[in-house]
């Protein structure tokens, strides 16, 4: 009898460990009586992923308050970056058959290239890999980020939002993390994302993240370490010093990076040792998968 039960709770632990099949979970405060909800996000997937999922919408409407990483609205960013001086270093740095190819993938970025930064250049084209090569987005989504399309039903429905930190802060911390990247460290980078972008047949491995998500087939490695880094680690710190509060007086729903929500230093496990209930909620991942 001793060993069927301890048989039990291993295929118990082991279920929870490795049989994560979602990106929506129910935190509880029972002492409280609040049932609140995190969705992991990933950020390039557009509206018609989030509406193949009624389950996010449900939640989010009967929510008391909306929370999200940033509620900036992205002109706000724009104008940020339109406020830089232009820098010609672009054309010095990359190849002029590069650099070509650059303004055409970049013509309806509605930013001035000449102010960018290399590492969001850099960035910028990965994202734009992940919506056209690895299609985590449709032509006819209206909206071609998973959080804005969130944000704006929540205003849509008078839900009150709240943003943890600035898109500013963001771009500040992505500069600290990678250490002020300037382009003899990304040109090869960019070089790369613009051959994968403009070729007929790109490295498509760069999709795996993406085609893992879309089924919902994560691993969430809660009984990993995290590394010590500030886009993730440390932000989660800061994040956790407002989030309990919030869960124990509101049911609440929350849009993070799904990487938010992963290993020992993510909100989940957080939570968890703080005496939050967390709960998976079993989703059927039905659209987007091509």
């Amino acid at each position: 009898m001793k060993n069927k039960l301890c048989l039990l709770i291993f295929l118990v632990v082991q279920q929870f460990a490795f049989g994560q099949n979602t990106i929506l979970w129910k935190i509880s405060d029972t002492i409280n009586n609040k049932e609140s909800y995190i969705v992991g996000t990933f950020h390039q997937f557009g509206s018609s992923f989030v509406d193949s999922i009624p389950e996010i919408k449900k939640v989010l409407l009967n929510a008391e308050l909306a929370v999200f990483e940033s509620i900036d609205h992205i002109d706000s960013t724009r104008k940020m970056i339109d406020r830089r001086k232009s820098s010609l270093e672009i054309e010095k740095r990359l190849k002029k058959k590069d650099f070509i190819k650059l303004k055409e993938i970049a013509k309806d970025w509605r930013v001035d290239l000449y102010k960018l930064k290399p590492l969001e250049i850099s960035w910028k084209l990965q994202q734009e890999f992940q919506k056209i090569k690895c299609r985590t987005t449709q032509p006819t989504d209206k909206f071609k980020h998973f959080d804005n399309y969130l944000i704006y039903t929540a205003k849509k429905h008078k839900i009150e939002i709240y943003g943890l930190e600035t898109d500013s802060l963001q771009l500040a911390l992505i500069d600290e993390e990678n250490k002020s990247p300037n382009w003899r460290k990304e040109r090869k980078n960019i070089r790369y994302w613009i051959k994968q972008m403009t070729s007929d047949k790109p490295n498509l491995n760069a999709c795996r993240l993406a085609d893992k998500y879309r089924k919902f087939d994560i691993d969430y490695e809660f009984e990993k370490e995290c590394e010590s880094d500030i886009l993730l680690a440390q932000r989660n710190k800061e994040w956790m010093k407002i989030l309990p509060d919030m869960l124990r007086k509101q049911n609440i729903f929350i849009a993070v990076g799904y990487s938010h929500l992963k290993r020992k230093c993510g909100i989940l496990e957080q939570l968890k040792n703080m005496g939050f209930a967390v709960e998976q909620v079993a989703l059927k991942p039905v659209a987007n998968i091509s």
